[in-house]
């Protein structure tokens, strides 16, 4: 199939093809030949944004990173299926771009400035207290960024941290509001209430075979089995190929002397320096002698660190006697750099070493390196390095044929055959959740593919953390309504538990509509801020009611009916408008501001989720 794909590359009609894409990528761009086919829709579009599946991947995985700080060892991602990561995924980045959103109509922006002196301000992004670019760049780069990525989302961030702010900093609250919400706080109330809860009517409630059979043909969408697969697969593993290759003493000997070199070229050097600018009124000879004379003061044995204090032009070093800290290769521009590296011992001082900020006098204080061990304290560790270096060699050789394999074979066992590989197969998994490599959810997506489930076609190939996958379906039960009699009992705890909260709801508002005729009422007084025997729907309900007023109202398990028998006031303007309460009272007037201008935002932006 291939070798027939090869041989029509080479005709007419695909070489005015290949000239059209040279054409279309010089005048548009790549992007132009990914759009060409309309390309794969959105999952979310939020207004005129859309939300790719890239971010909501990176949600997902920061999701999972955070909850792995959070619990360590504890935490097991398989307890929770792919759709609970990727809805909560999609709500977050729903709310931050409606955020944004509002933030850039109200005209908000961040300066180039501020942003750079957050990101060199970030700790994480430092290394002995100073900004060190290879750290930041590493820490993106394992976090899914580029430098310049990572800037756009800071600076949107910061725009809605600025909105924010705005909402809650502008927001004003009266003494008299403070006055009465005291006032309120401190309001007594009477009231009695009577709880009726179903666990306590299901016992007594009785139902037919026929009450069963209808409720049972009126609910079989609650009553189905998960669509399921089993798959058999081939897996090429990094691990057992890596296990399969050989070392030799060569090897060995080559990575300890590389293991020796990393040592030397991570060392840090500890250092301090003197500055010597050209300026006004010192000419560049001036500076330039001046350098060497503080150099023979200081090896002559005058004090480095006064000399450095009382001449050196640079200010951020001078107050510390001239040091620079700590610094790995990089650190510094080339000419000093050279020479820093160039000295033997620490204690040594340069001459006059020119580079584009004047004249240094450098003083090498110390090497900073880890200890080297001999060749059997690392012999087991380097031979895993050399073995899943050789490995990935032929990892990436075998890829590249187990993918044109997946791609022309008709089935596992063509690909068996060629490669060698066995033939394995899953235990049934549905869409949510499997065991085996169906842990992996780009697995169980790849198995519930139409051309995979329908067609029966052999899936691409799968990178796992096990290995990469092809895979095909072996078994397919597709969704069905479970028979009556293995959910018989699911089907009678499910009626009896209907009709036992109607039946409360019934009690309840005959409770409610006539108080007279309930004699088990439980009395309660207090303030709204006290807990008491009530459920909480109850208590709240009871300070929103009239005096003398009764009502019914659905509780955590049950329903609840309750009368207001008294309300003792408190005079607001005998209470005091502290600033404390006031700005109190402001906070949470605020925040609710907040949260009333996200809504509002979300119900005035249209959104739209694929298949919703």
């Amino acid at each position: 199939m291939l070798q027939t794909m090869r041989d029509n590359a080479q005709g007419l009609i695909a070489k005015i093809i290949v000239g059209f894409i040279i054409v279309v990528f010089a005048l548009f761009g790549v992007e132009s030949i990914v759009s060409l086919g309309g390309g794969e829709q959105a999952p979310v579009t939020v207004g005129d944004y859309e939300i790719s599946t890239l971010e909501i991947s990176r949600q997902v995985e920061q999701q999972k990173s955070n909850m792995r700080r959070q619990f360590g060892e504890q935490f097991d991602d398989s307890l929770f299926n792919d759709g609970f990561f990727r809805n909560s995924a999609i709500e977050q980045l729903i709310e931050q771009r409606l955020a944004l959103q509002s933030a850039e109509q109200m005209g908000l922006a961040i300066s180039t400035a501020q942003l750079d002196q957050i990101i060199v301000n970030t700790p994480a992004f430092q290394v002995d207290g100073q900004f060190n670019s290879d750290q930041f760049v590493s820490i993106l780069r394992l976090n899914g960024w580029t430098p310049m990525s990572y800037r756009d989302d800071l600076a949107d961030d910061l725009k809605i941290n600025q909105a924010r702010a705005g909402m809650v900093l502008t927001s004003i609250e009266t003494p008299f509001n403070a006055q009465m919400a005291a006032a309120l706080s401190q309001e007594e109330r009477s009231y009695r209430f009577v709880e009726y809860k179903i666990a306590d009517l299901e016992d007594a409630i009785e139902v037919s075979d026929e009450d069963v059979q209808q409720y049972y043909q009126a609910n079989t969408s609650q009553y189905q089995t998960a669509e399921t697969v089993s798959v058999d697969y081939v897996m090429l593993s990094l691990a057992d190929i890596a296990a399969q290759q050989d070392v030799s003493d060569d090897d060995i000997t080559a990575a300890y002397e590389d293991y020796q070199q990393q040592l030397a070229d991570n060392e840090q050097r500890e250092v301090s320096h003197i500055l010597i600018e050209t300026n006004d009124e010192r000419t560049d000879e001036q500076a330039r002698q001046l350098a060497n004379s503080l150099s023979e003061r200081a090896k002559a044995g005058e004090s480095f660190a006064q000399l450095a204090q009382e001449f050196s032009d640079d200010l951020g070093s001078k107050r510390d006697g001239g040091s620079l800290g700590i610094a790995a290769r990089g650190a510094f521009v080339e000419p000093f750099e050279q020479v820093l590296y160039a000295m033997a011992q620490p204690g040594d001082i340069s001459g006059a070493v020119e580079t584009e900020f004047g004249y240094h006098v450098i003083r090498f204080d110390g090497i900073h390196r880890q200890e080297s061990q001999s060749l059997e304290q690392v012999r087991a560790e380097l031979e895993q390095e050399i073995r899943q270096g050789k490995a990935q060699l032929v990892y990436a050789e075998q890829l590249q044929e187990l993918s044109n394999l997946a791609f022309s074979a008709r089935s596992l066992s063509d690909i068996s055959d060629a490669l060698a590989m066995e033939i394995q197969t899953t235990a049934s998994f549905d869409r949510n959740q499997g065991s085996g490599i169906a842990l992996d959810g780009s697995v169980r997506q790849a198995a519930f593919a139409d051309n995979v489930l329908l067609d029966r076609e052999l899936s691409e190939v799968i990178e796992t953390e096990q290995g990469a996958v092809v895979l095909a379906i072996r078994e397919h039960a597709p969704q069905q309504t479970m028979p009556l009699e293995d959910v018989r009992e699911r089907v009678v705890a499910s009626l009896k538990r209907e009709r036992a909260a109607e039946q409360a709801q019934t009690l309840a508002q005959a409770a409610a509509d006539n108080p007279e005729s309930v004699t088990d009422w439980q009395a309660v007084t207090g303030v709204a801020s006290q807990s008491s025997e009530a459920p909480r729907a109850v208590q709240q309900r009871a300070f929103a009611l009239a005096n003398g007023t009764a009502d019914a109202i659905a509780t955590p398990g049950g329903h609840s009916a309750l009368v207001v028998d008294d309300i003792q006031t408190v005079a607001w303007q005998e209470q005091a408008a502290e600033d404390a309460a006031v700005e109190e009272l402001r906070m949470r007037r605020s925040r609710q501001d907040m949260v009333s201008y996200q809504g509002y935002a979300r119900n005035t932006t249209q959104i739209e989720r694929v298949g919703s």
